[in-house]
């Protein structure tokens, strides 16, 4: 009996659809893939054409910056120092220099703000009174204020306000008080304001805040 045989073209063909067949089921399953990975890293394409995307509301909540140690850091305009006096006569500095009222030369680590009895005093910028100190033999008294970032202003020869008080809250140029008569260890020198800065309870130049010598 004779055998019968195959068509090759036949094969051929059928062979050619399986291989197309195979090709579309690849890339089907790339296609997947792509898919489910793009979806995994919370991006979804069909939401990005035409919009724009918004940043996230916090409620107006954000924390202000600090200095790496935990400690908040005031970067507001309201920290920028402003002389305690409105007209700036500047009669001492941060320097060495000799003391009229005590015949010697020391290191004077204030600035000292030539200014009549009477004279208002502003806060040089934000702050809370730690104290009014008064020295009734001498009729003056010194008013220390704490900033943030570990500064503190202190406020010498000086009659306060009757307002003001240990614990309240100063605004940068708020009257604080009123100059002083010239009295004490400094009164040669005349009615004036002796003006400190400590930074983390040490005496620093009031310069390096008020910039008024540079100018």
């Amino acid at each position: 009996m004779a055998e019968k045989s195959t068509n090759p073209t036949k094969k051929k063909k059928l062979l050619s659809w399986l291989i197309l067949a195979a090709c579309l089921l690849i890339i089907a399953a790339i296609t997947v893939g792509i898919i489910f990975a793009v979806k995994g890293n919370g991006r979804d394409f069909t939401g990005d054409i035409g919009q724009t995307q918004e940043p996230p509301d916090d409620g107006g909540n954000e924390n202000p910056p600090d200095d790496g140690n935990g400690e908040i850091q005031d970067t507001s305009s309201q920290y920028e120092f402003i002389a305690p006096v409105k007209e700036v006569n500047l009669i001492k500095c941060h320097e060495f220099n000799y003391d009229k009222t005590m015949d010697w030369y020391r290191l004077h680590q204030a600035m000292d703000f030539g200014a009549p009895a009477g004279t208002e005093v502003m806060a040089a910028v934000d702050g809370t009174v730690r104290s009014i100190v008064k020295s009734d033999p001498l009729d003056y008294a010194v008013i220390t204020i704490d900033h943030a970032n570990g500064v503190t202003t202190v406020y010498k020869f000086i009659d306060p306000a009757e307002n003001l008080e240990a614990g309240s809250k100063v605004s940068r140029g708020q009257v604080i008080g009123t100059v002083a008569a010239a009295t004490g260890v400094e009164n040669e020198d005349g009615d004036h304001l002796h003006f400190e800065v400590k930074k983390d309870g040490k005496l620093a130049d009031p310069d390096e805040y008020l910039n008024i010598t540079s100018k």
